[in-house]
């Protein structure tokens, strides 16, 4: 499998300009990480595809028992990787406009810890988008008193503002964005992520809410312990703490820099706390991240919708609306500045 960190960067043989731009929703299915959900996942697949014009892609990502952390979120990184930079356009016949990731349950896991990896693997350059960020917040302080006409004086300092930026962006011996020579194609983090009931602690660490939803009717107790020993199997040296793994303990600097965030959640999932401690940090490190509950719901419950279950559906709709907004509001760097 060819290395993600590549992927844009190498000589095309065809115009990718010549393809037309599409919006994208990239939906990786929950299935604990034993098989895909695709069939429970169509139909509210398909109203969102309707209500954003957005193509739905949902790649299979390779299962247990035969493949373990870290083949799965290594494919989806290839796959996102040749969506950004516009290998995937001869396959698919378009080029990805702005593109949003969902996923529920362990396919939360990997669309977070997609985020985590991008990151950490240096595929997006961490240091440009903080001072990026940073930048946005000086804009809009600034624009808050342009009526005041400016002086030699200060544009001479914002010049120098404007340098120190750059600085930032690129620090001394720092890692550099193997993508930024080819801005056209530029690997970026996704510029909204959507998840339900995220896996997003592999470890076996017991909180109330895993306590409480011990004989969950989709993810029982035992269950939980199945998938984490799976997919991080003991005795291999991999670590149930690993952000990529467990995206949970991802470290502020990375989670700091996260795409707008949007988590459903049921008052009964045993993943409760873990979702909502996650939600608390983003919002904290300034991300836009928000919360929607669904009362008396199982774990992984967006299938439902077609079950009849009003809380379900509600919270149907509410997603199709933030998409909708989402999509409409441009890509990430735009939306920070």
């Amino acid at each position: 499998m060819e290395s993600s960190r590549h992927l844009g960067s190498r000589q095309r043989a065809v115009n990718v300009q010549d393809y037309p731009e599409k919006d994208v929703i990239l939906h990786l299915t929950g299935g604990g990480f034993f098989a895909h959900t695709i069939a429970g996942d169509l139909p509210y697949l398909l109203d969102w595809s309707g209500a954003t014009n957005a193509v739905v892609i949902c790649p299979e990502y390779a299962l247990l028992p035969e493949h373990c952390f870290p083949v799965a979120i290594d494919q989806i990184c290839t796959i996102y990787c040749s969506l950004l930079s516009g290998d995937a356009a001869p396959l698919l016949g378009f080029r990805t406009d702005k593109v949003i990731i969902t996923g529920e349950a362990v396919g939360g896991n990997l669309a977070a810890a997609l985020c985590v990896k991008l990151c950490v693997d240096q595929i997006v350059n961490v240091h440009a988008m903080q001072a990026k960020r940073q930048f946005g917040k000086t804009q809009d302080l600034e624009e808050s008193f342009s009526s005041i006409e400016e002086g030699p004086s200060e544009a001479l300092q914002h010049k120098a503002a404007d340098e120190e930026i750059t600085k930032m962006a690129s620090p001394a011996g720092g890692p550099q964005c193997e993508y930024e020579e080819d801005q056209d194609f530029a690997i970026r983090l996704p510029d909204a992520m959507m998840l339900c009931c995220p896996a997003l602690n592999m470890s076996l660490e017991l909180s109330p809410s895993r306590v409480r939803g011990t004989n969950d009717p989709v993810l029982p107790r035992g269950l939980i312990r199945a998938i984490s020993d799976g997919y991080l199997p003991p005795g291999k040296g991999l670590d149930k703490t690993d952000p990529v793994a467990s995206p949970y303990y991802a470290p502020d600097d990375i989670l700091r820099v996260f795409p707008p965030t949007l988590l459903c959640e049921s008052t009964e999932d045993p993943l409760l706390d873990d979702t909502v401690s996650f939600n608390s940090r983003l919002r904290n490190l300034g991300v836009e991240s928000d919360l929607r509950a669904a009362h008396n719901m199982p774990h992984a419950f967006w299938g439902l919708i077609t079950a009849g279950f009003p809380e379900a559906k509600q919270v149907h709709l509410d997603c199709q609306e933030w998409l909708r907004q989402q999509f409409q509001r441009g890509c990430l760097g735009e939306m920070h500045d």
